[in-house]
């Protein structure tokens, strides 16, 4: 057997899950931990060690103290030991904030959930101009060609995105983003700003401003979007939009604490 603990013969890589099992089980009893401490429990070579920790926390399952190499666990991983916000409890605690967005921009309002690549329609209000989006209430789309799937996306480890579109982004419009290198940009811009926008992306000539909704942990359980006619709502006035939507975003976020 190699130096590092593996087994040539484990086609199936069922020891580098069992380490990273056992990983995650030290880091729970002894976190903080540094990597040589976890290269002596698992009994590998640092390098092995090195691997397997930078695999987990780019899947979110561990992650780095600021400005130390001692590692603990993830966000990722504590949301799966946590009860998450169920659907239902969303919808009722954001309709309130729908409606009020609605009636304070005058467009169009969505509540959007995060469903593997997809996103969720789960909830709108009809904008109050004659000229309107409709509200897409049972619609799925490819996240990253809407404001809200973005918003969620952006609150997620780099590697999770990569794995949801390991084949690239299909084209929904010419305006979508051409290749994860783009969507990765855009992604870093939404984390800066604490919004998100879909001009064109999704359905030509409608524009639409995002934020997200976040759990008690920090975790991004919905989006508030505002979308429009292109005629109406440029790119200006849905930067201009922008803090509405965060208002009414930030005051789900409360209401679910």
């Amino acid at each position: 057997m190699p130096k590092d603990g593996t087994d040539p013969a484990d086609a199936y890589g069922a020891s580098s899950v069992a380490n990273a099992l056992r990983t995650l089980v030290y880091l729970r009893e002894r976190e903080p931990a540094r990597l040589t401490e976890v290269s002596d429990y698992l009994g590998v070579a640092r390098s092995t060690a090195h691997r397997l920790l930078s695999t987990l926390r780019g899947h979110g399952f561990v992650e780095q103290e600021p400005g130390t190499r001692r590692y603990r666990l993830g966000p990722v991983l504590l949301g799966l030991a946590r009860r998450t916000v169920d659907e239902r409890t969303l919808v009722r605690v954001a309709r309130p904030h729908l409606e009020r967005l609605r009636d304070e921009s005058g467009e169009t309002a969505n509540l959007l959930v995060l469903d593997g690549p997809d996103v969720h329609f789960v909830d709108g209000v009809d904008g109050t101009q004659p000229l309107r989006v409709a509200p897409r209430t049972g619609d799925r789309l490819p996240a990253y060609g809407t404001a809200g799937g973005k918003a969620l996306l952006a609150r997620l480890p780099p590697d999770a995105v990569r794995l949801r579109y390991a084949s690239g982004l299909a084209r929904l419009t010419p305006a979508t983003l051409p290749g994860l290198a783009d969507l990765e940009a855009e992604l870093a811009r939404a984390r800066e700003r604490g919004f998100t926008l879909n001009i064109d992306e999704s359905v030509a000539d409608v524009h639409a401003v995002g934020a997200a909704v976040y759990d008690a942990y920090g975790a991004g359980v919905g989006a508030l979007t505002i979308s429009a006619p292109s005629t109406r709502m440029g790119a200006a006035r849905a930067v201009a939009l922008a803090p509405l939507v965060q208002r009414a975003a930030d005051a789900v976020t409360r209401d679910l604490a």
